[in-house]
């Protein structure tokens, strides 16, 4: 390692640490302000639909509570009605029977009298109730509404519905002394349409009468309905809260704003108000009841339009709409506080993130500064420590690689022992020959020009052995393009003595293909994978023994395989081939460094792949098992 780099080492490591606390600082700072930012937008959310999903509740709450009001209202009109009629009549009769029991000495007519004159001008009921005295002879004693007619008989009288009214209290007052009647009759101020009615009747026994007073439910009701509406108008809501009652016809009842109580809605100049009470009529007519969410023109306190989620609740005697609102402008007041809060917490985040972010950058400058100096001196030492290892594993690799060349060398000799043993033992028996004829003098042209060719022959032939073996110890052989089919028979050249003593067939199924790199490379590779299988082969008896050997291209690779039929390897040998000294052989018949040193040739000097794995294999009609060897190299053109 030069000083450049040591120099540049140091810096790094000098500097590294601050940066790095400066710029996690920063990424921690944007952090935390994305991160507010996104709680904020998240609680701005949530806010808003607790705000908007309490406020619904709320409102229901209340309208229900305005609601159940009315009902009881509702369901208690007649009982109040009766009672008050009651009451009235009751207090009447006493009026009467005073006048009776302290006018005994006077003669009938004088005191009937003065019992008429002094029930007559009794009025009730926001002066709609009078008092009416009828005798048991069908005879009117008493009508103030009309004492024209007093006087008359009213035995034919019908009611509205065809019903002989003065007949049927007759009866009841005779047999009950006291009752409820109900009728239908009109009203002096619409004499076309008929309006049920109920009245309460008592026998006045002293002179066979009977003493009633009636009231049209209606109206009745209508005061009720006042009553209800001033008991809505004085309920007190926070923030200018309010129960709003409109009519099916879309007249305002009751409003916050007094002005506008009286009013048409459905006349209103504004479409957007018109439809809103439009779809708010037809839902209570439908549904009864709902939410509904609108534009209100106008918002109490601010005179501004705002949006508004009402609820409502239809009250289907009376046609009526009750409904209560809230508006959703009111949370931003709600959500200005929390994102106040929201601020503070990152300001003051922020503020001890840099804060601390100082104090670290600080610590770690020194820190750094002396760690520099201290490296600097390791530096040195780990510089002689590296040139020694490096010299360590140099010389190992030599070794290693001059193991492998000495046992490829042991393997050529043998080889060529195997390729000279015949040719040498031919030159030698036509040597022999030729002398022993010329001894005895057999020798002639014919079979001496014969046995000379002969001789020749075997001496190209070992010639050409011996080119085949140089070739392949060639080291300095420059790169250069050779065909794939020529380095596989340059290689089974070498062996192929060897694989016919041992009658292992090479079935061959070889493309022409081109390569570009150390054409020797590749046989050694070869012949170390050849003669791996052939050793394995020899391992087993009474069986045929072939080696098939193929070169093909696929896409833009050439593919070369090596299959035997030895039966395999073994799954935990198998995983360990490629390993230096690893071996399955005998001490005695290799070092274990063939393989590693064919992966060494192909991955680093080939640029290529190999791997080794089981197969099946099925030739001539049968299948065997054994081992495959591909070897993946680069296309060149």
């Amino acid at each position: 390692m030069n000083s450049k780099n040591e120099a540049i080492i140091l810096q790094i490591i000098k500097y590294t640490p601050p940066l790095f606390i400066i710029t996690l600082s920063v990424i921690i700072s944007l952090s935390l302000y994305f991160n507010s930012k996104k709680t904020y937008e998240e609680e701005k959310t949530l806010v808003e639909k607790e705000y908007i999903q309490t406020n619904k509740e709320l409102i229901k709450n209340e309208v229900n509570n305005v609601y159940e009001y009315i009902l009881t209202q509702q369901k208690t009109t007649e009982d109040k009605l009766k009672q008050s009629l009651k009451k009235r009549v009751h207090e009447a009769y006493d009026i009467a029977m005073n006048i009776y029991n302290e006018n005994k000495h006077l003669d009938n007519k004088t005191v009937q009298k003065m019992i008429k004159d002094a029930i007559r001008t009794i009025r009730f009921n926001n002066g709609r109730g009078y008092f009416f005295i009828y005798s048991f002879d069908y005879e009117c004693i008493l009508l103030p509404i009309a004492s024209h007619i007093e006087g008359k008989n009213f035995y034919n009288f019908k009611d509205g519905k065809g019903k002989y009214l003065t007949r049927d209290i007759i009866s009841l007052v005779k047999k009950e002394k006291e009752g409820f009647m109900q009728w239908w009759y009109h009203k002096p101020s619409d004499m076309k349409n008929q309006f049920k009615k109920l009245g309460f009747n008592k026998h006045f026994e002293p002179f066979d009468w009977f003493i009633g007073t009636g009231e049209y439910i209606e109206d009745f009701e209508n005061d009720i309905k006042k009553d209800v509406l001033d008991h809505i108008h004085n309920l007190k809501y926070a923030k200018n809260g309010y129960i709003f009652v409109v009519d099916y016809q879309g007249n305002y009842l009751n409003h916050i704003r007094k002005e506008i109580i009286g009013l048409n809605a459905l006349e209103a100049k504004d479409t957007r108000t018109h439809q809103t009470v439009v779809d708010t009529i037809q839902m209570a007519k439908t549904e009864g009841s709902g939410y509904i969410t609108y534009i209100q023109n106008r918002k109490p306190g601010s005179d501004l339009p705002v949006k508004k989620t009402s609820y409502i609740q239809g009250i289907q005697k009376w046609e009526w709409f009750i409904g209560k609102g809230f508006y959703e402008d009111d949370i931003n007041e709600i959500l200005e506080k929390k994102k106040d809060i929201l601020d503070n917490r990152l300001k003051d985040n922020l503020n001890n993130l840099l804060v601390w972010s100082i104090i670290l950058t600080i610590i770690l400058l020194v820190i750094s500064v002396y760690i520099s100096r201290i490296l600097e001196k390791s530096f040195k030492k780990y510089k002689d420590e590296i040139k020694t290892n490096l010299k360590e594993i140099t010389k190992q690799h030599h070794i290693l690689a001059q193991q492998s060349k000495m046992a490829a060398i042991g393997e050529m000799i043998a080889n060529i022992a195997h390729q000279w043993r015949q040719p040498l033992s031919m030159i030698s028996t036509a040597a022999t020959g030729l002398k022993l004829k010329k001894d005895f003098g057999n020798l002639d042209d014919t079979e001496f020009n014969k046995s000379l060719d002969y001789i020749n022959n075997s001496t190209q032939y070992l010639s050409k052995t011996i080119d085949d073996f140089r070739n392949f110890f060639e080291n300095d052989q420059e790169q250069s393009q050779f065909n794939i089919k020529s380095a596989f028979e340059d290689a089974l050249n070498i062996i192929n003595i060897q694989m016919k003593d041992k009658d292992i067939h090479i079935i061959k199924d070889l493309d022409d293909l081109e390569f570009f790199g150390k054409k020797s490379e590749l046989v050694q590779v070869l012949i170390n994978i050849l003669n791996n299988s052939k050793d394995e082969l020899l391992k087993i008896e009474n069986s045929d023994k072939f080696i098939f050997i193929e070169s093909k291209k696929h896409n833009d690779e050439i593919i070369l395989k090596i299959k035997d039929n030895a039966g395999g390897i073994k799954e935990e040998v198998l995983e360990h081939v490629f390993e230096p000294y690893f071996t399955t052989k005998h001490k005695s018949s290799g070092t274990g460094i063939g393989l590693y040193m064919v992966q060494e040739i192909i991955t680093k000097h080939m640029d290529g792949d190999i791997t080794m794995q089981n197969c099946q294999i099925k030739y001539n009609d049968r299948n065997y098992k054994g081992a495959e060897t591909i070897i993946k190299l680069k296309l060149t053109y």
